[in-house]
Parts: C-alpha cells; sequence; structure tokens
C-alpha cells in the first residue's frame, strides 16, 4: 500500500474563535468539571507530575505553584457551601488551558468563528491558571458519593490558548509569560470591597445582621465604603471592624487575625446563626444602655477598632470558654465595662492598660492616651485590661487550674 494515511482519531471540542495580537488564538467553550482530565489528557493534580511525560512534567514543574493541601481543601468547601444543602450562588472564573501547538479547528459554514476544535493526544497542553479550581474539584469527587455528585453539578468555563494560525509552536518561556500575567499582573480587590460584596460568609452575614440592631442603627449605622471611621463619619463602626469583633465574639481571640482563618469546630454554624445573633446583640446592647450617651462619644477609645475587637472577645469569654456563669456575675460584668472611663484623658489606659503612651498628639493642646504600634497589641492590651478589671482572668485562671488538676483518663 502506497497511501498510509489512516483515520485520525482527535478529542472533538465545540468552541469559539478568537484571537490576542498575532501570536495568540483562543479557543473558549464549556467543559465538566469532570472530563478535564480527559481533555488534557493527564491529571493535572501536583502529586501526579511525576508520573508525567518529562517535556510535560517540566512545564508543569518550571512554570505553575505546587497547589497546597490549604487550596484544595478551600475549594472544596466552597463547592459545599455553595453547591450544597445551603444553595447559595457561586461559580468559579473561566479555567484556562495553554496548547504548545496549534490543533485543527473546522469552522462552521455559516460562522467561521464557531467551530469544532480537535486536540490531537501527541500535542502537549497545560493548565495555566486554575489548577488550584481544578484540583479542588477532583480531590472532591474522590472523597465521597455526595462529593462527586456535587461536581457533577459543576461545568467549568475553559479558554484554550494555542498559536495563531502558521505561527511557531508556543514556548516554554511563552507559557511562563502567560502564566505570570494571568497570576501576578493583577490587583486584588479592596478588602472592604471584597467584604461588602461577599453575601455567603456567615461572620459577614452575622455582622450585617447585628448591624440592623438598635445598637448600632440606631446611631449611626455601619458604614460599608470605608475601611475606617474618618472625622467626619457619622457612623458608629465600619463593617470591617464589626467583622473582627464578630469573629472573636463566635469564635475567640486567635480567630480575629486573618478574616480567612477557620475554626477546626466553630461556633457559629447555620443552626447556632439566630442564637450568636441575640447573644451578641444583647451583649453590646447591656452595655450600649450602661453608658448612654458615652455609647456614642466619637473619639471614645470603645469604638476603635481594637475597642470593637476586644469587646468581641469578652463575649467570648462569658459565653464559650465554659464559665458558667450566673446572672449576677454577667451583670457586675457588663457594670465594669459600662462605668469604665473609654475616654481618650483617662491616664489609666497607659498607667494600669500599657496602652500606647501618654503624650500630647499632633495638632492637639492636651496630653491623652497616643496608640502606638500593631492593632493586634493594642486589642491583647485592652483584652487584657478588661479581663483584669471585670474579674474574668481571675475566673479563666481558675479555670484552667481546674482542668490541669483533673487526672488524666487512661
Amino acid at each position: 500500500m502506497d497511501n498510509l494515511d489512516t483515520l485520525s482519531i482527535t478529542l472533538p471540542v465545540p468552541a469559539v474563535q478568537g484571537y490576542f495580537g498575532k501570536r495568540i488564538a483562543t479557543y473558549s467553550t464549556q467543559i465538566r468539571a469532570l472530563e478535564i482530565k480527559r481533555i488534557l489528557g493527564h491529571d493535572p493534580r501536583s502529586r501526579n507530575w511525576k508520573l508525567l511525560p518529562q517535556s510535560t512534567r517540566e512545564i508543569y514543574e518550571k512554570i505553575q505553584r505546587v497547589t497546597s493541601k490549604d487550596r484544595r481543601e478551600g475549594v472544596a468547601a466552597y463547592i459545599e457551601q455553595r453547591l450544597g444543602p445551603r444553595n447559595m450562588v457561586g461559580a468559579f472564573p473561566a479555567i484556562s488551558i495553554g496548547v504548545t501547538h496549534r490543533p485543527k479547528f473546522d469552522p462552521f459554514p455559516n460562522n467561521t468563528a464557531i467551530g469544532v476544535l480537535h486536540l490531537e493526544e501527541e500535542v502537549e497542553r497545560i493548565i495555566l491558571d486554575g489548577l488550584g479550581r481544578v484540583s479542588g474539584c477532583m480531590d472532591l469527587a474522590e472523597e465521597s458519593a455526595e462529593g462527586k455528585d456535587l461536581v457533577r453539578s459543576i461545568v467549568l468555563p475553559v479558554t484554550f490558548y494555542v498559536p495563531a494560525s502558521e505561527s511557531e509552536p508556543l514556548t516554554l518561556g511563552e507559557l511562563g509569560q502567560l502564566f505570570m500575567d494571568f497570576n501576578f499582573r493583577v490587583h486584588p480587590v479592596p478588602a472592604r470591597i471584597a467584604i461588602a460584596l461577599d453575601q455567603s460568609d456567615i461572620y459577614i452575614t452575622l455582622a450585617n445582621a447585628l448591624a440592623k440592631e438598635p445598637f448600632i442603627s440606631n446611631n449611626g449605622g455601619m458604614e460599608t465604603k470605608a475601611a475606617s471611621r474618618g472625622k467626619k463619619s457619622t457612623a458608629i463602626v465600619v463593617q470591617g471592624v464589626l467583622l473582627r469583633a464578630v469573629r472573636g465574639a463566635c469564635e475567640g481571640r486567635d480567630f480575629q487575625e486573618s478574616n480567612l482563618a477557620q475554626a477546626p469546630n466553630p461556633v457559629l454554624t447555620d443552626a447556632t446563626f439566630q442564637a450568636e445573633l441575640n447573644s451578641i446583640s444583647s451583649f453590646f446592647t447591656e452595655i450600649a444602655h450602661r453608658m448612654g450617651k458615652r455609647w456614642t462619644q466619637n473619639d471614645s477609645l470603645h469604638l476603635t477598632a481594637p475597642g470593637w475587637q476586644a469587646l468581641g472577645v469578652i463575649h467570648y469569654d462569658m459565653n464559650h470558654r465554659g464559665l458558667n456563669l450566673s446572672p449576677s456575675e454577667k451583670t457586675h460584668i457588663f457594670d465594669v465595662i459600662g462605668g469604665i472611663d473609654w475616654t481618650r484623658t483617662n491616664k489609666a489606659w497607659v498607667d494600669d492598660a500599657a496602652l500606647g503612651q501618654w503624650a500630647i498628639p499632633k495638632g492637639g493642646t492636651t496630653e491623652q492616651v497616643v496608640i502606638l504600634g500593631a492593632g493586634r497589641n493594642n486589642t491583647q492590651a485592652i483584652i487584657d485590661y478588661l479581663r483584669k478589671t471585670t474579674g474574668l482572668q481571675a475566673k479563666l485562671d481558675a479555670l484552667a487550674a481546674e482542668v490541669e488538676a483533673e487526672p488524666a483518663i487512661v
């Protein structure tokens, strides 16, 4: 036989064609999450790179990042939260796949921009952007039948980046440049905007619900467009600060430092949401009632970010550390906190609480507390002072001693 041509087996993918200049053509489509591995021709998860052909492995190792366990689990948790029983709005941005050589594209007769892309087995293709998302989907699908069902409900938008017509194959350097462009030439959304837009985070939801309670809503409300209260602000708190207070009120001090931190056994869940809302609202209402007009005093330390966060932690101490406080003990704590002189002219904040320094602030005329240094340290100073003056520290110490004295279970 002189003619050795035969049927060529390819993977057909319906797609819409586009371009980025004269070097890159794009093909956009939709692919089920569980079929990404078949489209790629390999499992892209970093733990499998050593099993890939050498050239493909080298591309991944040189231009991609190993997907951490936390990143994969974060994607899986996102899918379970958004697409699970809560049935919330959730989606991923498009997955980007780089293809070294130009695949064949058969356009439709009536529209040459729409057609079928034919992926050949020997043409290398790798994930340029979205490896963490794909890895999280694959891991979740392998964990359980329920996880697989959730992943089955996901169809990912996918864009292939290939050499433009009659262009040379894409080199390792060019694929690396695309990876860098997609992952590093971006400007992150400011935290205050991300918090304002996020409707899924249960702590943000609780903060937003608290903002409707009278102790906030009747006293200037909550500011969502700023990171801090300015001198002209009429709001009593900004959303980001109230969020940190909520996180501390529900899960404790360690949970306040990052809005991305996850409590291993969270107090706040869908089942406990209303109870926590009522508890935190009652806590701040009791203090506001005792402070009267001082509650809204604009330059008062309790309305600073460290002040709100410290009060949140005191709520956690009172309700989630096993102290079993009596009503009279709780009343005493509220009386003490409400009776504290929270003004910056109270020198006890420097002498007893070790908060900041006693000095004349820039532009001022009289000495007062000038808060310096890291907000974390200032928050802790107020927490320590409140625990000491209310008697909470003694109770916490006694509880810790009881736990330490308990005989070990063998």
